[in-house]
């Protein structure tokens, strides 16, 4: 059971001691204080007063801010504030327990103690100085090693964790996989922080308000920012009350007594600050007009020194958002920075982690997931999952965000700060979507003359494919009683004659369904009214354990026709196809959505159109939007046609 101790630490200035005075005081949390008495002596004309100490680092850093926000509102510092500041203490803890046992009062299972948190205040003997040298020696942890020692294991450390925001469990697991266990782990940590080059936090963090009539009590999840998804309890680990996370559980417990470590990478690792060697970048392919248009303004925001939030590659379902970023990620490794590609599905991480390694084959690539063997290890260019760009900090010149529309990333807070605090300082983010969401157009795509501009300082769109062609727009089709027909066998022509066109053309065919329950009822549907379809028709959902298996059946043609939720809505390209959406106006249906599930459709060059059709059980704004949004990328991409003609 670690125990953390705070203390303050002050100035003493006048040469005379009758006339010497305490000034600039600053409270610090330290779990081995004889690190910060080693490190402060090395320091002329400090002085340190100890406060208390406690067992629960969340507790520990609420005083610390407690008694930093009071000592700054005095003009003058003494030994008889720091009595009164360890008064403070007591009774900020006593007011702890009240609103935490009110907290827990209606919990299923609360916790039993009756003082959820505690506190040794110091007290010093009489006659004695009230400094930290009077601390009694066996709560002070003697140090086992030699100053020398401390400044190389602490050198050590900071190589391993640079650029990392990681808990002090991982920190082992990390120096373990890397081969070079760091020995005096505490020590070489708290001498960091002394440093001011890393930080540590709470996982959990406790922050008391002081209110006019009441106060209260809140507590903040320090890796993911969720103050709602927190849950007490008394801990087995720091022996009082405590709290974790349930919103990045999957990562590992976030707790009150669990030291978060972050830890920025230095600015001339993390930066583009060498000069540019030979372009790392071999790549054969060659861009369109419009793709060299929109690669090059991405490419120039990142070698700028604008510092603006971030870059937004707005470009259609099919226009090859993959080859765009390839200049920018060149601008970045050519200079030795750090770049960091996110995605929200695992099974993209694994394609695009060949596929930049490939055309930057002298560059180190590694694939970052939760069960990847890399994670632990360092690379120019990093290809992760949204989850898993937790675990950096301050570290890579350029964070690419693809998909940035898509699930679990859209509308996550966790995941957007992840991604801010990914980025090293003056850092670069580029997004990628064929639909942003309403938050990012808002923030970076610039309107001229009451209408979207094709570009800005922060944005670029690219409304054709890399075909040239203009995006299929889907029918909206009005069905009544679309389900109770479908469950009772009744025909409706706006499904049965859709489903025997595309056949009779020889094209396959996604339909796409809002419930797992109705797979079913439309593969016996189509059964029953189209025979001939018999084998050549399979649904697949999230959980199927056969998903994989059709997917490929269905790419080799050896299906016709499947029937889906909306996990085949992105990263499925199959030519000469087809998309019907059946009851389109749902809730699980959102605009974007329906424009990325229409964007499977045309995407190759040598059938560059197809059928989209939105059939709706009712009367519904959103399938009519994604018309709309489909039919202004259509406008700009004739636009963008004509320019090219003009300058052809």
């Amino acid at each position: 059971m670690r125990n953390y101790l705070v203390y303050i630490k002050a100035e003493v200035s006048g040469r005379m001691p009758a006339r010497a005075r305490l000034q600039s005081p600053q409270a610090y949390v330290t779990p081995c204080f004889s690190v910060d008495k080693l490190f402060w002596e090395e320091q002329e004309s400090r002085r340190l007063f100890v406060i208390g100490s406690s067992t629960s680092l969340a507790l520990a850093f609420a005083i610390r801010e407690q008694i930093n926000r009071h000592v700054s509102k005095r003009g003058v510092f003494s030994e008889a504030v720091v009595d009164e500041l360890r008064g403070m203490v007591s009774r900020m803890v006593k007011q702890t327990n009240r609103l935490y046992g009110q907290r827990v009062a209606d919990a299923p299972s609360p916790p039993a103690a009756e003082a959820y948190f505690s506190v040794s205040t110091w007290k010093q003997p009489p006659n004695e100085p009230s400094e930290a040298s009077a601390y009694p020696s066996h709560l002070s942890n003697p140090l086992t090693m030699t100053h020398n020692q401390l400044i190389k294991e602490a050198a050590h450390l900071y190589g391993q964790i640079s650029g990392r925001a990681l808990f002090l469990d991982e920190i082992e697991r990390l120096s373990e996989k890397q081969g070079q266990p760091i020995r005096f782990m505490q020590e070489a940590l708290q001498w960091l922080v002394l440093q001011e080059k890393t930080e540590i936090y709470p996982g959990i963090s406790l922050k008391l308000h002081k209110g006019i009539v009441r106060h209260s009590l809140t507590f903040r999840c320090q890796r993911c920012g969720s103050a709602r998804h927190i849950l007490l309890c008394t801990c087995h680990t720091c022996g009082q009350g405590c709290a974790y996370c349930t919103a990045c559980l999957d990562m590992g417990r976030s707790k009150c007594c669990t030291p978060y470590v972050c830890t920025p990478m230095p600015q001339c690792e993390s930066g583009a600050v060498k000069e540019p060697t030979a372009s790392p970048l071999q790549w054969s392919g060659q861009f369109s007009p419009a793709q060299s248009f929109a690669a090059e303004h991405a490419r120039r925001f990142v070698a700028s020194g604008n510092q603006a939030g971030g870059f937004l590659i707005w470009a259609v379902c099919g226009a090859g958002k993959t080859e765009l970023i390839f200049p920018a990620i060149n601008e970045i490794v050519a200079k030795g920075g750090q770049v960091l590609v996110a995605t929200p599905r695992k099974d993209v991480v694994l394609e695009l982690a060949p596929r930049l390694a490939r055309v930057f084959p002298t560059t180190k690539v590694i694939a970052v997931h939760g069960s990847s063997l890399e994670k632990w290890q360092d690379a120019q260019l990093v290809i992760s999952t949204t989850h898993q760009v937790m675990r950096y900090y301050r570290r890579f010149a350029l964070v690419i965000v693809d998909e940035v529309d898509a699930f679990p990333f859209r509308g996550d807070e966790m995941l957007y700060r992840a991604v801010e605090r990914a980025a090293a300082d003056g850092g670069k983010r580029l997004f990628l979507s064929a639909t942003p969401p309403r938050e990012l157009t808002r923030k970076l795509v610039r309107k001229k003359f009451f209408q979207i501009a094709p570009s800005s300082a922060t944005h670029v769109m690219l409304p054709l494919r890399y075909h040239g062609h203009l995006l299929p727009v889907p029918q909206v089709v009005l069905e009544r009683q679309l389900e109770r027909k479908l469950r009772t066998g009744v025909p409706m022509e706006s499904l049965l004659g859709a489903v025997a066109h595309t056949l009779d053309a020889d094209r396959q065919l996604f339909l796409f369904v809002p419930r797992i329950e109705w797979i079913e009822h439309v593969v016996r549907y189509i059964g029953r009214f189209l025979p001939a379809t018999d084998g050549l028709v399979a649904g697949v959902h999230a959980a199927d354990p056969e998903r994989e298996k059709k997917v490929t059946l269905f790419r080799e043609k050896r299906l016709r026709l499947i029937v889906t939720t909306t996990i085949l809505e992105r990263g499925v390209t199959i030519p000469r196809s087809d998309v019907i959406v059946l009851g389109a106006d749902a809730g699980v249906f959102d605009e974007a959505s329906l424009v990325q599930i229409a964007g499977r459709v045309g995407r190759s060059a040598d059938a560059p159109d197809g059928m989209v059709r939105f059939i709706t059980a009712g009367s519904s704004r959103v399938p009519h939007t994604a018309v709309k949004q489909i039919k202004r990328m259509n406008r700009l991409g004739m636009s963008v046609r004509k320019e090219q003609v003009n300058h052809g």
